[in-house]
């Protein structure tokens, strides 16, 4: 803004030395802010990849690089054909906070088919591919990966490479604040293939908003319970090319604040900006649980939600004070829900003191909760007019697209050939009304064990270990794990009939 001062400087010294003054700030600024640009993408390209995954079709070859030929070699015109790979993306080099090893951070849209560790014939034939900044080509397995958030980390093969995974640069991720809106952010991908050079391209936008929910990623990544389609994505004011699916976003300091999706683009919907998965202190729960290799489980409160569209002041609560909120149309018996004294009808006004204006946000505010957290809900009780705060342990959401979930490390290790989760853990075990039962289910019996030989099987659940009741993988674990000889487990099979087992040792 021109201010008085300034017009009044025009009009006594004359408008060529204040032009020249205003240019010259303008000129320092703006070579300061590309200095500062430059910088960072300089310190930060070394830590980012260019990922492919490649299925080999019949009749045709591998040439070096990945690329693919014709049985003969050439395609028209006499001149080698290399073609783009099956899919294409980025990724970004990271290490734990307590750990020396590399993994990849990337897209799993980008490498989902793709081989598992220590799975073989995992996949659906494809491999995948890393090319190093350095140009230096490496193979990768699945180590991990999770549908909901869309994240999945690559474990790198360095056979024959000569590298070690100290030769690799980890971009910082674990230490950055969450982004606001109209930040400065700077994304460094992989468009059409171009990055297979070892350079990334780089470009840079503006945060337009966070918690967005566009509605091409819901139709594209087909889960409504998707992060994405909960609006848990960062708006950008960047267009995304194809190709740049896990490519960093990062802050002014270089540190790593969300991982680009390009699926927008897919459909032609909202091009001229870009969509990210924020990496903050709300979601570095979920990549520090990749990076273990295990199941990403999220928060399960147990009701049916609905949204209230339109509050009012009648029953002399803070609802007044808010536009919107979620309701409970259905409470689940035995759920964490009912545990904590949630009723039908009750409106949920906030989670944690975060306003609660849909049944979207409130299934957003509980998925980003792994089981076992405590939140606290304030609600409204229409009935009684009462504003009341209670405190609900989460349970597990029930997966639904088992197949989808990738964990090559278990959290608690097996028991006499047996595993068991959480008794919501997977859909298809559930009753049609979803009542919860206070148990452990059975998800794995290994063959030739002492529990598969008592004729346990998937989808049982266990309710007491020598007497003891156990609801939880972790009670469960804690109350074998000083079982000597056998050990009698009450069961409440799939239709509904309790008998007890004994487990030899």
């Amino acid at each position: 803004m021109v201010t008085a001062f300034a017009i009044a400087t025009v009009v006594v010294g004359g408008w060529s030395s204040f032009a020249t003054a205003q240019t010259s700030d303008g000129l320092s600024a703006a070579v300061a802010l590309e200095q500062a640009l430059t910088q960072v993408i300089e310190q930060s390209e070394s830590s980012v990849v260019a990922v492919a995954r490649i299925r080999t079709a019949p009749g045709e070859l591998m040439i070096e690089g990945g690329g693919l030929l014709q049985r003969d070699g050439f395609a028209p015109g006499g001149r080698p054909r290399d073609l783009l790979p099956n899919q294409f993306a980025t990724g970004v080099i990271v290490s734990p906070e307590q750990g020396e090893d590399r993994w990849i951070l990337t897209a799993y849209h980008a490498v989902r088919g793709g081989p598992v560790y220590g799975q073989t014939g995992s996949g659906d034939g494809s491999r995948l591919e890393i090319r190093l900044p350095s140009r230096h080509v490496l193979s990768a397995t699945l180590w991990a990966a999770d549908p909901r958030s869309d994240l999945a980390v690559l474990k790198l093969d360095y056979k024959d490479s000569g590298l070690r995974p100290n030769d690799l640069r980890p971009m910082p991720w674990a230490t950055s604040a969450a982004v606001r809106k109209g930040q400065l952010v700077i994304v460094l991908g992989n468009p059409y293939w171009i990055a297979r050079d070892g350079s990334p391209s780089a470009g840079w936008g503006m945060v337009s908003n966070i918690a967005r929910r566009p509605a091409s990623l819901v139709s594209e990544l087909g889960s409504p319970q998707s992060l994405n389609a909960l609006g848990g994505l960062i708006h950008l004011d960047y267009r995304l090319p194809i190709g740049t699916s896990g490519a960093p976003v990062m802050n002014l300091k270089g540190e790593l604040v969300g991982l680009a999706s390009s699926l927008a683009a897919i459909e032609g919907y909202e091009r001229s900006g870009g969509f990210a998965t924020p990496i903050d202190p709300s979601t570095r729960w979920i990549v520090e649980t990749l990076l273990s290799g295990y199941e990403v489980e999220y928060g399960f409160l147990g009701i049916n939600p609905g949204r209230v569209p339109r509050l009012n002041a009648s029953d002399g609560s803070r609802r007044s004070m808010q536009a919107s909120a979620a309701i409970a149309e259905k409470v689940h018996p035995g759920s964490p829900a009912d545990a904590a004294g949630v009723r039908p009808q009750d409106v949920i006004l906030a989670v944690n003191g975060e306003p609660t204006y849909s049944d979207l946000d409130l299934m957003r505010q509980v998925t980003l909760h792994p089981p076992g957290t405590t939140i606290r809900m304030t609600i409204s009780r229409p009935r009684t007019a009462d504003e009341l705060t209670l405190n609900v342990k989460l349970g597990k959401w029930p997966v639904s697209d088992a197949e989808g979930v990738i964990a090559t490390q278990r959290k608690h290790p097996l028991w006499r050939g047996l595993a068991v989760d959480y008794s919501t853990a997977r859909l298809k075990f559930l009753t049609q009304d979803l009542q919860i039962m206070s148990a452990v289910l059975v998800t794995d019996v290994q063959p030739n064990t002492p529990a598969q030989a008592a004729l346990l099987e998937p989808g049982v659940f266990i309710t007491h270990v020598n007497r003891q009741l156990v609801r939880t993988p972790a009670e469960f674990a804690e109350a074998v794990r000083a079982a000597k000889g056998p050990v009698t487990l009450s069961l409440h099979a799939p239709d509904g009939t309790p008998k007890q087992v004994v487990v030899a040792e």
